[in-house]
C-alpha cells in the first residue's frame, strides 16, 4: 500500500475491519483497503493507524464498533490475552462494568478471522462461542514476518468450519501466497507453533554457525552467501543473519513474541507428553536476550549474545 494514496472503495466487496495496526497488521489492512475494501480499523496507539486513516480507512474507539461495522473482521494482536479481552471483552478497571468484544457486537453473520499467534485451545473456545452467537470464526496465523506482510507473501494456516474458511479464502489469498487449511478450530495455531519451534531452533543454528566462522578467522558474511545457498540454507539465514551481520537488529519480528510462542509451543507439548530438547535450548537462549534488555528488537538479536558473551549490550 501506498501510504497517502487513497483508496478506491467498492460496494461489492465486503466491510473489512481489522484490529491491530503494528509492524505486520498496518501492511496487511493497507492491501486491503488499496484492493477496494471498505476498512474499519482500531489500535491501542491511533498514530500506528495514521496512515490508514490517510488512504482513506475508518476509525473506531474500541474493537466492538468495529465489528458492528463490518463484514469480515482481522485481529492481529500480541498476546493471547489480548486476543481473548479483544473477542470476549473485558471489565472496566474503575466501574467494573463489561467492556463489549468483538463477539458481543458483531452482527450475525459476521466472519471473524484471527491472525495472531495464540493457543490452540483459545482458537477453539472463540470458534465455539462465535456459532453459539450465528457467527463464524476461523484462526490463521502467519509465517513471514515484515517483509512477508509487506510483500503479501505470507503463509497463512488456517483451522476452522470448511465453509468459514472458503467465505475467508478471497480475502487472505490477498495477504500471502500460500493459504491452506489444516483442520478445525486451533489446528491453524497448532501448525504455526510448529513453524515457531522450527524457526526458534533454526535461529540457534544459523547463530552458532556464524559464530564458529567468526572464531576461525572468516569473514561470517562471505560464509553467510556460501551456505545459505546449500543445504543448510533457510529464510533466516538469507534474510535475517545480513541483518545481524549488518547490527540491525530492528524488529520484523520481535523477541518477546518469539518468546511467547515457544511457551504456548512448550506448554502444548507438555500436555502432550512430550520433550523438545531443541526448543528448550532456544528458550533458554531467548529467555537470556529477555534478560539483556533486547527484547523490542528482532528475533535476530539472538547473534548478539555470541558477538557480546559477556554481557555488553553495545
Amino acid at each position: 500500500m501506498t501510504d497517502h494514496l487513497p483508496a478506491v472503495v467498492s460496494a461489492s466487496l465486503p466491510r473489512i475491519g481489522f484490529v491491530g495496526t503494528g509492524i505486520m497488521g498496518r501492511s496487511m489492512a493497507g492491501h486491503l483497503l488499496a484492493a477496494g475494501h471498505q476498512l474499519h480499523v482500531f489500535n491501542r496507539t491511533r498514530e500506528k493507524a495514521q496512515p490508514l486513516l490517510a488512504a482513506g480507512a475508518v476509525w473506531h474507539d474500541d474493537p466492538g464498533s468495529v465489528a458492528a461495522a463490518s463484514d469480515v473482521v482481522i485481529t492481529m494482536l500480541g498476546l493471547p490475552t489480548d486476543v481473548e479481552e479483544v473477542y470476549f471483552g473485558r471489565s472496566d478497571a474503575g466501574t467494573k462494568a463489561h467492556v463489549a468484544g468483538l463477539l458481543d457486537c458483531a452482527r450475525p453473520g459476521t466472519l471473524l478471522i484471527d491472525m495472531t499467534t495464540s493457543s490452540p485451545a483459545l482458537a477453539q473456545r472463540i470458534a465455539a462461542e462465535a456459532t453459539s452467537r450465528g457467527l463464524a470464526a476461523i484462526d490463521a496465523p502467519v509465517s513471514g514476518g515484515d517483509v512477508g506482510a509487506r510483500n503479501a507473501t505470507l503463509v497463512i494456516m488456517a483451522g476452522g468450519d470448511a465453509a468459514a474458511f472458503a467465505r475467508a479464502r478471497p480475502v487472505l489469498d490477498r495477504l500471502g501466497k500460500s493459504v491452506t487449511l489444516l483442520g478445525p478450530a486451533g489446528a491453524g495455531q497448532r501448525c504455526k507453533l510448529a513453524n515457531q519451534i522450527a524457526v526458534a531452533v533454526g535461529m540457534v543454528a544459523w547463530c552458532e554457525a556464524l559464530a564458529h566462522a567468526c572464531a576461525g578467522g572468516l569473514d561470517p558474511a562471505a560464509v553467510q552467501q556460501v551456505i545459505a545457498g546449500g543445504a543448510a540454507g533457510s529464510w533466516a539465514l538469507t534474510n535475517l543473519a545480513p541483518r545481524s551481520l549488518a547490527g540491525d537488529f530492528a524488529p520484523g519480528f520481535l523477541v518477546r513474541h518469539l518468546v511467547k510462542d515457544i511457551r504456548i509451543a512448550r506448554a502444548c507439548a507438555e500436555e502432550s507428553g512430550l520433550e523438545l530438547p531443541g526448543l528448550a535450548m532456544a528458550e533458554r537462549l531467548f529467555d537470556e536476550v529477555m534478560a539483556r534488555g533486547w527484547g523490542d528488537e528482532g528475533t535476530q538479536a539472538l547473534y548478539r549474545l555470541y558477538t557480546h558473551p559477556e554481557g555488553s549490550s553495545s
